[in-house]
């Protein structure tokens, strides 16, 4: 039964029994799910959409154990439940979050024993399944705000080959607008750059990888992707102290950075830069340690573009970021701002599909990025997209 302060809303393929989002509605019209007596955000449905299909692509249509470790109201593991196939746990602490798990698991006719509800705290709950022989495949971290309280936790009772989803909404200091609390969060001295919702993903992608190597863990991006006030990353996890050593050698280094000129490049340790100049004479700036190799997998990112193709109920938002990382994702060096870039230059904007075109034509492998509508990336020295926009005459 859904009582007067509550409402049925439909996500993906399941039905959902939540409090009655009106009821919790800003002055500018926006749903505020903090308010609410169990946490609900309609707007994070692209980071569920993506979880399932991460695990449509990882597991077909084998069967595979899960855990949705703060879970609301279970949006998430029904959903993995429903459209991916899996078993597995459904967990949150907030006894008013576990009638809505209850009720939502009714609603979608789950009460076969598919997913079992659980009501503890997620660091026990996690550390607690690790005694129990049963090896899980995907584990899903979805806190309000920082994942860091619960890293730790998150690998102890993963399969020797797993995957964990990861979100983050404390995209402030992880950009770098709060520079002292992210030193204190992540160990990371912030420098200015025009590249920093960037620098949010590497940077979470760093802290998650120390926090697993410290317990012989190794991870590795499969899919990544900022979308609105939350980071998503979804990570391979292996436990093999071995591997982590090598990531750690080969993924983990610097962004040398040129403030004047927008130049950046990466260096494996700072004895590097000593061969490094901006194009102004300056030396250039370094930014790490942090995570310097590529911000996904392209194969997988491919299949699930693929994946993406044969199912009906994603959103636009979805299919929109799943299409701009399939280019994307080839391209590892870090976003420019072409903005500024013009600015510093004393240019005019160009049209972006013409300056992609002309870099293209010239072999230089360039996109867009999902981060920022007014960033390029491209497989190339900065001073290549300089060198083009001076040249181009709609510029001037």
């Amino acid at each position: 039964m859904i009582n007067p302060r509550e409402e049925v809303v439909t996500e993906g393929l399941v039905k959902l029994a939540v409090p009655r989002m009106e009821e919790y509605t800003r002055p500018d019209g926006r749903i505020e799910p903090a308010w609410m007596p169990v946490f609900y955000n309609p707007s994070a449905v692209v980071s569920r959409d993506a979880t399932v299909l991460v695990l449509r692509v990882l597991h077909g249509s084998h069967g595979f154990t899960f855990i949705d470790s703060l879970a609301g109201t279970g949006v998430r593991g029904i959903r993995i439940a429903v459209e991916s196939g899996g078993e597995g746990i459904v967990n949150d602490v907030d006894p008013r979050a576990v009638y809505y798990i209850r009720k939502n698991i009714q609603l979608n006719k789950l009460g076969n024993g598919k997913v079992e509800v659980y009501s503890q705290e997620a660091n026990v709950l996690l550390n607690n399944l690790t005694f129990t022989g049963i090896p899980f495949d995907y584990v899903d971290l979805d806190p309000y705000g920082s994942p860091a309280p619960f890293l730790d936790s998150v690998f102890k009772p993963l399969a020797k080959k797993a995957v964990i989803g990861v979100s983050a909404t404390d995209t402030a200091p992880l950009t770098c607008s709060h520079f002292r609390k992210t030193l204190r969060r992540y160990w990371f001295t912030c420098v200015d750059t025009d590249f920093e919702k960037e620098i949010g993903a590497r940077l979470l992608i760093t802290y998650i990888f120390k926090r697993a190597a410290a317990l012989d863990t190794s991870v590795k991006p499969l899919l990544v992707f900022m979308h609105r006030h939350y980071y998503r990353v979804f990570l391979e996890t292996r436990r093999n102290a071995g591997e982590a050593y090598r990531l750690s050698t080969e993924c983990l280094g610097y962004i040398w950075y040129c403030p004047s000129t927008l130049e950046r490049g990466y260096v494996k340790t700072l004895s590097d830069l000593n061969d490094v100049t901006c194009m102004s004479g300056e030396k250039p700036v370094p930014i790490g340690k942090i995570w310097i190799c590529g911000l996904g997998d392209k194969d997988f990112v491919n299949r699930l573009h693929d994946e993406a193709g044969s199912v009906n109920w994603l959103t636009k938002d979805t299919r929109r970021i799943l299409s701009m990382l399939k280019n994307e994702v080839e391209l590892n060096n870090p976003y420019v701002r072409v903005d500024k870039l013009c600015s510093i230059l004393g240019r005019n904007m160009p049209k972006y599909e013409e300056l992609i075109d002309t870099l293209r034509s010239i072999g230089i492998k360039a996109s867009r990025t999902h981060f920022d509508p007014r960033g390029l990336k491209i497989e190339a020295d900065t001073r290549a997209l300089i060198e083009v926009l001076k040249s181009d005459p709609t510029t001037r």
